[in-house]
């Protein structure tokens, strides 16, 4: 035998145990996944006396990163759409829109949004009532007369509620009240809407009654003096739950208000109308709260509330609400969960997911020096930093962190249906917030904070 044969068994082990090579080959390198790009747009509008809609344009937004420095400016196309796309899928903006309220100045109102959602369909309902803005003639049509409501006998001392706009009400006797000056609108050529008028007192048996009635001003003759309505409705008294809390309600029906009412604190019961041709087509919103006005206070006045609110087909569902018995754990007397630098924690008040802090302030126009309303609302977390800690690019010279306010309120939002604040701002940042019977409001609970400063 050979001595310098190796077997072939051998000469392989030998060769990679000295590095030799290999057949197999290193594996291609992956291409990098496509960024996922999300298509953000915001639905700018105002609304006319017939709730005619039309683009607003006084408007502009802010695209800012996580401290709130603006990266971009965007305005609104003719449509009043502000949109881009992002490789965020959440992003901070702050709106910025020109805002006019009965007999104020132009003033500004400003919204900003912590971590909203991208791709979710964005809204903001101007308020603005300038005539040179808001276009009435073209679309609408409105009729201004005074009702007079004919009821069963009630005492002088009485109150009334109507869905419709009104200047104020006068007790013409027992049995007549007159709505004065209501204002009624309906878009040209359309129906009239329906509207609910009602009036509750001490009736002849020294028992708290309520008659109503709906005015469908589609029946009526216009050309003469007052209108008259009967009311034929009468209301039924709910027994109310321990303990008696402070209670408003009122009736939904395709989303318009009717015959609000409202019991104080350690009543009873409550009047409602519940027999009527709309009675299958109405939701029932109540809401009771509990209020306090803390002692020793640094501000001008301050007071918390707890709040429930539920929103049911079922009027004895509605009525179940209670609100928090407890004071709200803010810090007084100094109410200091708000920072000086901008960052606040509410976390020790309560552990719900939104918080909703507005500002007014007191600031003047940088041009003419005259005093201009200016507000500014943030929907964020219960802990975070606010908007304002960043300079606003633009209006820096109209409002800041250091400019002096008039009031600030603090909503903390819980609804039963989510406690992930991701499904709380895309509630708040699209038009479904105007949809009552959404199920997103149906049950929620709340804790409120008004401070007023000196």
């Amino acid at each position: 035998m050979n001595k310098y044969l190796i077997s072939p068994l051998l000469l392989t082990i030998l060769l990679q145990g000295c590095g030799g090579s290999s057949s197999s080959t290193p594996p291609e390198p992956s291409e990098p996944p496509e960024p996922v790009e999300y298509n953000f747009s915001l639905t700018s509008q105002l609304s006319n006396d017939c709730g005619v809609s039309s683009a607003f344009m006084e408007i502009e937004l802010l695209l800012q990163d996580d401290t709130w420095q603006t990266l971009k400016t965007y305005q609104p196309d003719d449509n009043g759409v502000i949109s881009f796309i992002t490789q965020d899928e959440f992003i901070n903006y702050t709106i910025v829109a020109k805002n006019q309220q009965g007999d104020e100045a132009e003033g500004l109102n400003v919204v900003s949004f912590y971590q909203a959602s991208s791709d979710t369909p964005s809204h903001y309902q101007a308020q603005f009532d300038s005539l040179s803005l808001v276009d009435n003639a073209s679309s609408c049509e409105c009729v201004t007369k005074d009702l007079n409501l004919v009821h069963a006998p009630l005492a002088m001392d009485r109150t009334v509620t109507s869905s419709a706009n009104f200047d104020k009400p006068k007790p013409i006797d027992e049995s007549n009240t007159l709505f004065e000056g209501v204002r009624v609108c309906r878009i040209i050529g359309g129906n009239w809407p329906l509207h609910s008028f009602s009036v509750e007192g001490l009736g002849g048996n020294q028992k708290l009654i309520a008659a109503g009635n709906f005015f469908d001003l589609n029946a009526e003759d216009n050309s003469g003096g007052a209108w008259s309505l009967f009311a034929t409705l009468s209301a039924t008294s709910y027994q109310l739950t321990l303990p008696y809390q402070e209670l408003t309600s009122v009736q939904l029906i395709n989303g318009e208000k009717y015959f609000a009412t409202q019991v104080a604190e350690g009543e009873q019961s409550l009047l409602i109308f519940d027999n009527h041709l709309h009675t299958s087509e109405s939701y029932y919103q109540s809401q009771a709260s509990m209020t306090w006005v803390p002692s020793g206070s640094i501000f001008g006045t301050a007071v918390s509330k707890t709040k429930h609110q539920v929103i049911s087909t079922i009027i004895e569902e509605s009525l179940s609400v209670m609100a928090g018995v407890n004071e709200p754990a803010f810090n007084e007397p100094y109410f200091d969960e708000i920072k000086a630098d901008g960052s606040y924690d509410y976390r020790a008040v309560a552990a719900f997911p939104m918080a909703i802090i507005n500002f007014v302030f007191r600031t003047t126009d940088p041009e003419t020096g005259l005093a201009m309303p200016a507000q500014w609302t943030f929907y964020g977390p219960e802990e975070g930093t606010l908007a304002i800690s960043a300079p606003l690019t633009g209006y820096e010279d109209i409002i800041d962190i250091k400019t002096s306010k008039e009031s600030q309120d603090v909503q903390l939002i819980n609804s039963k249906i989510s406690n992930t604040y991701s499904d709380y701002i895309k509630y708040y940042q699209g038009d479904s917030s105007a949809d009552l019977t959404n199920d997103f409001v149906k049950d929620m609970t709340a804790i409120e904070l008004a401070l007023k400063f000196n």
